[in-house]
């Protein structure tokens, strides 16, 4: 007679067969739009750095696509598997000299940082010409609770910390401003998720950013 699988051993199946499905229909569909919105913003650049880089996956699109000859990256909970060059770090101090980097990467990671006004801070300190971001963006409370939903269930196998705090236009100018930058351009609503996901995780949640040093003083462009 067949056993029947403990709750515990259930459960395991559950989990693993959710990040197959969420891998195949959230995290390919992600990777792929990510990095096209960041290559946009950048243009071209001979190196990247990807600040919070998980697989590398997008680091590597991005620099195949801006035609990057060197591309790095480092997170706070390094992967064994990565595609490209990666190292640890320790979330706050980033381990390289100023301006290391033409452009430095940071997607979906200012808002799991303690300080993310400071980690902003540290990204322009390396790059030479910019930081370019994609976050969310919360317009109140409903929005928050969604936004941590779908960060609670993208975050699960990696085990990365989710702290549930999201930021308005306002509130994204404001810390810009204070980490010494300056946007430049704006990619709003940003489409990342397929239907029938988009119906709830929604476009107008997402955008994507170039943001310079302040004292290169250019009207932001619309994206």
């Amino acid at each position: 007679m067949t056993r029947a699988p403990s709750p515990a051993a259930l459960g395991r199946r559950v989990l693993r067969r959710w990040e197959r499905f969420h891998h195949r229909t959230v995290h390919l569909p992600r990777v792929g739009r990510v990095a096209e919105a960041l290559a946009a913003l950048v243009g071209t650049a001979e190196s990247v750095c990807d600040v919070g880089c998980g697989d590398g996956t997008i680091a590597a699109r991005v620099a195949a696509a801006v035609g990057a000859t060197r591309v790095v990256g480092v997170d706070v909970a390094l992967r064994e598997a990565v595609a490209i060059e990666a190292a640890a770090y320790d979330g706050r101090r980033l381990p390289f000299a100023d301006a290391s980097f033409e452009v430095v990467l940071a997607s979906d990671v200012l808002h799991h940082a303690a300080d993310p006004g400071a980690l902003l801070a540290e990204c322009l300190r390396v790059a030479r010409r910019a930081v370019a971001l994609k976050d969310h963006l919360s317009f109140g409370p409903v929005s928050e609770r969604l936004l941590w939903l779908m960060d609670v269930s993208g975050n699960a196998a990696p085990g990365v910390l989710v702290r549930g705090r999201y930021l308005g236009l306002e509130q994204w100018l404001e810390l810009v401003a204070g980490a010494g930058g300056r946007l430049r351009r704006i990619t709003w609503p940003l489409r990342i998720h397929d239907l029938p996901w988009r119906l709830v995780t929604r476009s107008e949640l997402q955008f994507a950013a170039l943001v310079e040093h302040a004292a290169l003083r250019r009207a932001p462009e619309g994206g």
